[in-house]
């Protein structure tokens, strides 16, 4: 029995240190797989350049939806476009409704709604 018990805490000493996050170059890696899988799944406008597209992860109420955008699409246009691609309803028009918008982590983008998105990609986003 004590054999046991051993075995099994070396079980799950291993099993936590394989749910530890990853640091270094794994975790680069795996932020690169992940846009590999965002890039080949993604939807958007057929006519824009492979150069001038920028990738987004969009978190909805029907999961995770991945989509592309013009880097010179303004914030507010790439905002519609995304909605319409998801098929979400946007009512950004409208006054005291709720808005639509886009964020980078914790980051509320859309008080920047005139801004360009390789403005916010170049400065702020430190991509």
């Amino acid at each position: 029995m004590p054999e046991t018990s051993k075995l099994v805490r070396k079980i799950q000493e291993k099993a936590v240190q394989l749910s530890r996050p990853m640091v270094g170059k794994s975790s680069k890696m795996s932020a690169k797989v992940q846009l590999m899988k965002i890039k080949q799944k993604a939807i958007g406008l057929n006519n824009i350049r492979q150069e001038e597209k920028v990738f987004f992860l969009v978190k909805s109420e029907k999961g995770d939806i991945p989509v592309f955008v013009s880097k010179y699409r303004s914030v507010g246009k790439a905002v519609d476009s995304i909605a319409s691609l998801c098929n979400v309803v946007n009512n950004n028009h409208k006054l005291n409704v709720p808005k639509l918008c886009l964020f980078k982590e914790d980051t509320n983008l859309y008080d920047r709604t005139g801004a360009k998105i390789m403005e916010l990609v170049e400065s702020e986003w430190n991509w």
